[in-house]
């Protein structure tokens, strides 16, 4: 079975920001489509969550095209000699815990904490321009009926909770998370995998997270 990576292109000001470039698998149709909007070379930032190959695995092939600097946390920067990387200092912007705030072109992005959900070392971004918030996977899930916007909520439960019951470390982990962003301006969130939930059911998803039990809760 294929893991299906939802790749995401920021651009402001003719400059961009790739969130989670994907696997090696889909480079070459992530290339096709970055490129009907912005020229690669003008790429300036690539973010990778975590160090998984569905999600970080052509970055090897990125730096043929683009001379971005990886965006991370400093946990998953002795990985980049992994990706090819000889000179770590020159191409890794360094994440510390505490996260970040960037000025982007017309837009500011704020790296914002979630650690341990499911990568010891994560981010969600909020764009806030456009209002989205990138989650990575939290908020992942694979349904199979393969819709790109959630339309019902219920139903997308199903698909969002068994992952987020392996993946996600512990309920103690996603209400702090949920702390950090409830207050915020949300049109839409946007998971590293699965549907994108729109602004009607962003308060429900933050309700589910900080009920469910996940990870360490659930051991026996």
């Amino acid at each position: 079975m294929d893991v299906d990576v939802n790749s995401y292109l920021i651009v402001s000001r003719g400059r961009g920001i790739l969130i989670d470039p994907g696997g090696y698998k889909i480079f070459s149709k992530v290339l096709a489509n970055i490129s009907k909007y912005i020229d690669p070379r003008n790429i300036d930032y690539i973010y990778m969550c975590h160090q998984d190959p569905d999600v970080a695995g052509s970055i090897p092939l990125w730096r043929e095209v683009s001379d971005a600097k990886i965006i991370v946390h400093w946990l998953w920067v002795r990985f980049l000699p992994h990706f090819g990387f000889e000179n770590i200092g020159g191409y890794a912007h360094e994440l510390q815990d505490e996260g970040e705030v960037m000025n982007f072109g017309a837009t500011t992005l704020e790296f914002i904490p979630a650690h341990f959900l499911h990568s010891p070392g994560h981010f969600t971004i909020y764009d806030h321009r456009s209002k989205f918030l990138f989650t990575g996977d939290i908020g992942i899930s694979f349904p199979e009926e393969g819709y790109l916007v959630v339309e019902n909520f219920e139903k997308h439960v199903q698909y969002m909770r068994p992952l987020h019951e392996r993946l996600m470390a512990s309920n103690k982990a996603l209400r702090i998370w949920v702390s950090k962003v409830r207050h915020l301006d949300i049109e839409a969130i946007l998971p590293q995998h699965g549907a994108i939930i729109p602004r009607k059911y962003v308060g429900r998803f933050f309700d589910w997270l900080e009920n469910l039990k996940v990870g360490v809760d659930l051991m026996r």
